[in-house]
């Protein structure tokens, strides 16, 4: 199993933003030092009060501290742009990463930024569809023609091409059934997010793995986000990582991303109840256990998880960071 890390790039209003570009740039260079193998970042528009840096400018800026490491977008809201763009600006990102970058995308949630950026909502999945085709086509071909209901284009070529050969990765996000069957006819890989509970999952794996099946491609892992603070002690854990976690989800659930997962969102529950099933805080030993748990119970072929918080402080996310690189992760891959 592969480990990465979903570095949170969402700050509160009070935050000094560029000590906290900053600290993100400290944060990779651990992370690469640490032997992680991949760092990925978010993307979402109009976070108001809350201060949210932009997604392809920070992977570009990032790039140069991975090493390694693979880069990825977790995720970028992908109906909310045009096509062509995203083709060429992430076959600039890709050869900027010489040939590491990973694209993750999905349809997005919150009303807001859809209406600022004039796209109506009720067509995301169709879209979305139309720019996953047009996108392989872009990157494969030259002369490219496609003749969609939200996308058209005709004869045309991009220069220069991503690096790496046909095309960089696509993975998609996904937390409905629908949104898991459509990940699998036409992703490389599926992103689970990290609200919906481990025992609601199996079910939804086993839906991945035959439509699969069905569409005549190979069964596979899959990368599974998760929330993970680690501590010396449990109530180290407890105290330095939970309520931040939490403060993270209140603004989570106010944009709706609860709303279209499996079972119980979490939304109205106390901090215990929200991480339980869910979330990983404790010890090296509990971080161990529980990512092992997860991994063999659901099948999990990246581990995606996030250390920082909004308002969480550095010294807490470094210690974080390299504590796990040396007592956890040796022992989950």
């Amino acid at each position: 199993m592969e480990v990465g890390v979903f570095l949170g790039t969402q700050h509160p209003a009070s935050a000094d933003i560029r000590r906290e570009f900053d600290n993100h740039v400290e944060q990779v260079r651990a992370l690469r030092d640490g032997g992680y193998d991949a760092v990925w970042i978010g993307q979402h528009y109009l976070t108001y009060p809350n201060q949210f840096l932009q997604l392809t400018p920070m992977l570009a800026r990032l790039a140069a501290e991975t090493g390694d490491m693979k880069i990825g977008s977790n995720i970028l809201v992908l109906p909310l742009h045009n096509i062509i763009d995203i083709a060429e600006q992430y076959a600039t990102l890709d050869i900027i990463a010489n040939g590491r970058l990973i694209l993750g995308v999905a349809l997005g949630y919150r009303d807001e930024e859809y209406h600022a950026f004039g796209v109506d909502r009720k067509t995301r999945a169709r879209r979305f569809e139309e720019q996953i085709e047009a996108l392989k086509l872009i990157w494969e071909e030259d002369s490219a023609t496609f003749e969609g209901k939200y996308v058209r284009f005709k004869n045309i070529s991009i220069r220069p091409k991503p690096l790496q050969k046909p095309r960089p990765p696509i993975w998609i996000g996904a937390a409905a059934d629908a949104a898991i069957k459509r990940a699998a006819r036409m992703g490389d890989q599926f992103i689970a997010t990290s609200v919906t509970t481990v025992s609601a999952m199996r079910p939804q794996i086993d839906l991945y793995n035959n439509t699969l099946k069905e569409v005549g491609k190979p069964v596979r892992g899959f990368a599974k986000c998760v929330e993970l603070y680690v501590g010396k002690t449990r109530e180290e854990a407890r105290v330095e990582g939970a309520p931040y976690i939490a403060e993270k989800y209140r603004a989570y659930y106010a944009w709706g991303m609860g709303d279209n997962v499996p079972g119980e969102s979490g939304k109205d529950l106390d901090v215990d109840a929200l991480i339980k099933d869910r979330f990983i805080v404790g010890d090296p030993e509990d971080c161990i256990r529980d990512c092992i748990e997860q991994r063999d119970k659901l099948g999990i072929e990246h581990l995606l998880v996030r250390f920082n918080f909004p308002g969480m402080s550095q010294k807490s996310v470094m210690k974080c960071i390299r504590l796990f690189a040396q007592e956890v992760m040796p022992h989950i891959r």
